[in-house]
Parts: C-alpha cells; structure tokens; sequence
C-alpha cells in the first residue's frame, strides 16, 4: 500500500483527489497543514503527497507551489477534480438560522458573491472542507454551517442547505501528485 499525505481529513477534496490518482491502494495520512504534508514527504514519512495548485476561481494555490519550489521534489501526476461546494448544516439546520460559516480559506475565497449576497453571515477559516464539516455537525448548533463536498456531508451526517455555492458553476480544483 502506497503512503500519501493529503492537507485534511477523509471526506476533502483532497482525499478524494489522492484516491483518483491512485485508488484504493492508497493509505491516506491526515495533515494539518500543507507544511506538515511537505514535511511529512522529506522526512519519508509517506511516499506521496498529494495538494491542490490551481483553482478556476481563485487561481494558483500559492502556499503549496511556494512549498513544491522549496521541496525540491518532482510531480509525477497531476488531477483536475470537479469541486462542487455545497453548505450544510448539523442535522436540524435551516439557512435562515445561520450566523456562522467555516470552510479552508481556498473554499470561502470561491464563494465570495454568495457572501456578498449574505454580507450578515460571517466567514470562519477551518482547518480543511472536511474537518470544518465535521466539526459543525459535532456541535450540532443549528447557527454554524460549513462549505464543503457532498461527500463530506454524507460521510459526516451533514445537512445539505444549498448547492453549488461556488462562484462558478464550472468550478475544479487542480491536484499534483508529488514524491522525493
């Protein structure tokens, strides 16, 4: 079984992107942070790594092409993955009641006009997609939502309140496959 460290929790893009690279043979190492990935790669920790670079929304991932160029590693592969945000709540929640939004800092940045659209709801910056949904659900206060996949939100019991919240429907994130 091939070693791969993913920024995240089961659930985010990024596992899912690391499982369509390389399929169930992968052993999936949850990371922080994307230096903990890098790091977790040059101490041999792991074999792989895999982390998103570019996003029709937002464009370059700034913080993991700065790590790649540090690294000194190579990319072996790459994977353009559909990102389809969606909002969920904790099982009882309604939009309406929200007051709160927790997602990585890469997702609530493509979801800047439906912010703007509901410039009372304030943004809190997750750990990862996956985590942030999670966590909502654990509190299970109907006032906080999370931006994550549908995969997350059925994998945590989430409550899907909308769909595809992106700023554009068309919305796919890039993820490199990297080794030493």
């Amino acid at each position: 079984m091939t070693s791969v460290a993913i920024q995240g929790i089961k659930g985010s893009y990024s596992e899912e992107a690391a499982l369509g690279l390389l399929g169930d043979a992968a052993e999936i190492v949850e990371c922080s942070t994307f230096e903990e990935t890098f790091d977790r790669l040059r101490t041999k920790a792991v074999e792989l790594v895999v982390v998103p670079v570019e996003n029709r929304i937002v464009g370059e991932i700034q913080s993991t092409t700065r790590l790649l160029k540090q690294s000194g590693a190579r990319v072996v592969d790459e994977l353009p993955l559909q990102v389809r945000h969606v909002l969920v709540g904790s099982k009882d929640a309604n939009f309406e009641d929200l007051i709160t939004i927790r997602s990585h800092i890469e997702a609530l940045k493509q979801c800047r006009q439906f912010f703007a659209r509901h410039p009372d709801i304030v943004q809190i910056i997750g750990a990862d997609t996956a985590s942030s949904v999670r966590r909502i659900v654990e509190k299970n206060d109907q006032t906080h939502g999370a931006i994550g996949s549908r995969r997350a939100a059925e994998m945590y019991g989430a409550r899907i309140l909308k769909e595809n919240i992106a700023d554009d429907i068309e919305n796919w994130t890039k993820f490199y496959l990297i080794r030493n």
